[in-house]
């Protein structure tokens, strides 16, 4: 019964936020301004959302005071970014290949970081086995053939390489972050802003 009485409270908590149109008080708006360099997904993590988080998940896990608190001192200061990289190789997808750059709004910089190294993935095999059955027996052909990796809109191969970067550093409520493809020479500009938006 305390449950049901519980739900319901937080229905009607819920509806009226969505009524009285408040948005998610961790949100930030994502604004491209370029966007020449193969970036895939861009989404950036606030500190707030990641300090709710481990709130949560110490809370979920019944940790105790001291490893809740060693938990939430070591969510990073300026949050997380999380991207897909795109590359035709591995060595243009991994991660030292581009470099995270933050700005505030005067071009002063934040943070400098170069993408995380992954180990290029083996390679994939598809095997295929075509079973013949005859009067005099049956027979089985299994053929292995290497699975090319993803594909571009356009059909040609490519390697997808999913990095995330911790911001050691506070951020201030609108900030540029700079993604640079150092091998083709290209760049990604997002400005980012904290706030309400409809």
């Amino acid at each position: 019964m305390k449950l049901k009485v519980l739900f319901i409270a937080l229905l009607m908590v819920i509806g009226a936020r969505v009524a009285m149109g408040q948005s998610d008080p961790f949100e930030y708006k994502v604004e491209t301004i370029e966007d020449h360099a193969r970036v895939k997904s861009f989404k950036y993590i606030s500190y707030d959302q990641c300090y709710a988080d481990a709130q949560d998940e110490a809370r979920n896990e019944g940790l105790s005071h001291r490893k809740e608190a060693e938990l939430l001192a070591s969510v990073p200061k300026g949050g997380v970014l999380q991207l897909e990289l795109l590359g035709n190789e591995w060595r243009m997808a991994n991660g030292p290949n581009w470099t995270y750059l933050i700005t505030d709004e005067a071009g002063n910089m934040l943070f400098r970081s170069k993408g995380n190294y992954y180990s290029e993935p083996a390679p994939g095999y598809e095997v295929r086995k075509d079973v013949v059955k005859t009067k005099h027996g049956t027979y089985v052909t299994r053929q292995e053939t290497q699975i090319p990796p993803q594909k571009d809109d356009w059909g040609r191969p490519v390697y997808i390489m999913r990095d995330q970067k911790s911001i050691s550093v506070r951020l201030p409520d609108t900030f540029k972050v700079f993604i640079i493809d150092s091998i083709n020479d290209n760049r990604c500009i997002y400005l980012i802003s904290k706030g309400k938006f409809n």
